[in-house]
């Protein structure tokens, strides 16, 4: 497979290389944090954080510690409206890029910022995703994210018209009209989140009009293998999921030209070492989790001195992997394609640890599935009891729905080890998603 490069000076360095370039850019950031940044000396002292010379990724851990999303609400609201933490905005001496989150934790809405210099910064990270995915400048692409205060949108749109593309900012029309500008203008690239593209997917081919592109990028949440594997059929272009955040004002972890990669060998998406340091901890240690173990993602900016992101929790978990996992042989390291997801978002069903997306691998893996929602709830003694409401695909007739459902049935009781209970509702029976997807109700409280 043609590798296409890029930075050649990192994408073909030796992996020791790159970690003692990270290790000098942690070491500045971090001693320029403690001299400037209130938020972050208060809270690193208050956690018996240590001063002096990072001289290894251990002392890194050892010394910061790790700060979450309820530290930057909490100091919010001891400082409105940014908290210490930006308390550079205040000044007004120069011009900001003001971002939000979404809030749908249900923990607060953060305010992140950025300057002139960061944003800047941030074009070379983005820069990663579009390169490795084939496209050129020129290349006409369709943004399906709304433009707002929200980060994901605008982050997205900087990093397109920067790398030279033609963006269409098409994320506050309704589905309908996505899919009829699609047919006018053929865009080579759609990105929107992971779930609404396969909503775009089925109204298109349920309509008959469905655009091929020459690539589709999702992002926002993760999905199973098989949801990938089957957006590539419907789409007939190759799916490249991305992960960013509001947090890290820049998308940063990108598959490569092996894309979802193979069943028996699921894609990487490879962090961009040289602009951010990436760390996947074991929840009960605290301590990096070996190749092709689970962990929480901590991220580290590489690239935002003037409004740091140090070892930050993004509370999402992933399986990690050395470079030497991937084929392309790049020397960033990663996490593989279809484990992310919310560490908050595990369910405990019969006392049994249930991951959304182990779901959604024995669901999507039948082809016919469409859509599906699940529903726990408690019967009568207090047991846990978990339904999936599943909504087959259209050309389905009344008989293969109900096999669909037995199948369904088996692969769920065999995957996850507990009894759900499947029942077909018919198309419409579910709203697809608008933005992202919510598949779990959980009725037990």
């Amino acid at each position: 497979m043609e590798r296409r490069y890029q930075d050649e000076r990192f994408e073909k360095a030796e992996p020791a290389h790159i970690r003692a370039y990270q290790l000098e850019r942690v070491g500045k950031m971090v001693a320029h944090a403690w001299r400037t940044n209130p938020f972050y000396r208060d809270h690193w002292l208050a956690r018996g954080g240590k001063r002096g010379k990072i001289g290894s990724f251990e002392e890194f851990r050892d010394k910061i510690p790790i700060v979450r999303k309820k530290d930057y609400v909490a100091d919010q609201a001891a400082y409105p409206p940014y908290g210490k933490r930006l308390a550079r905005v205040i000044d007004g001496k120069e011009p900001f890029y003001i971002f939000n989150t979404s809030g749908t934790s249900g923990q607060g809405v953060e305010v992140h910022a950025m300057t002139e210099r960061e944003r800047r910064a941030g074009y070379a990270v983005s820069a990663y995703c579009y390169r490795w995915a084939g496209l050129e400048p020129g290349d006409k692409f369709f943004l399906c994210f709304g433009i707002s205060m929200l980060g994901g949108g605008r982050i997205e749109l900087y990093g397109l018209e920067n790398y030279g593309l033609t963006v269409f900012p098409v994320g506050n029309y309704d589905v309908n009209r996505k899919l009829e500008l699609m047919q006018r203008f053929k865009p080579q690239a759609v990105m929107a989140t992971t779930s609404y593209i396969g909503h775009l997917g089925a109204v298109g081919v349920e309509k008959g009009s469905l655009h091929r592109p020459k690539v589709l990028f999702g992002g926002g949440e993760g999905a199973s293998f098989s949801w990938f594997e089957m957006q590539q059929e419907i789409w007939g272009a190759p799916f490249f999921n991305h992960y960013g955040a509001t947090q890290n004002r820049v998308d940063l972890i990108y598959p490569c030209e092996r894309g979802i990669g193979t069943r028996d060998h699921p894609g990487m998406l490879h962090n961009i070492d040289p602009g951010f340091f990436l760390e996947v901890l074991d929840p009960e240690t605290g301590r990096q989790v070996k190749d092709g173990e689970r962990g929480e993602l901590v991220v580290t900016s590489l690239i935002h001195p003037d409004f740091p992101l140090i070892r930050y929790a993004m509370g999402d978990a992933a399986v990690y992997h050395t470079p030497n996992y991937c084929s392309c042989g790049r020397p960033f390291c990663g996490i593989e394609l279809a484990t992310v997801g919310r560490i908050d978002d595990m369910k405990k069903i019969k006392g049994i640890n249930v991951w959304p997306d182990a779901v959604d691998e024995a669901l999507f893996v039948h082809g016919g599935v469409d859509e599906y929602q699940v529903v726990l709830s408690r019967d009568a003694t207090q047991s846990d009891v978990a339904t999936v409401r599943l909504m087959a695909k259209p050309e389905l007739d009344a008989g293969a729905v109900e096999a669909l459902c037995e199948k369904a049935r088996c692969a769920l009781r065999e995957k996850i080890g507990i009894r759900f209970e499947v029942v077909s509702v018919p198309q419409g029976g579910i709203a697809r998603s608008e933005y992202k997807a919510r598949r779990w109700i959980d009725q037990r409280s």
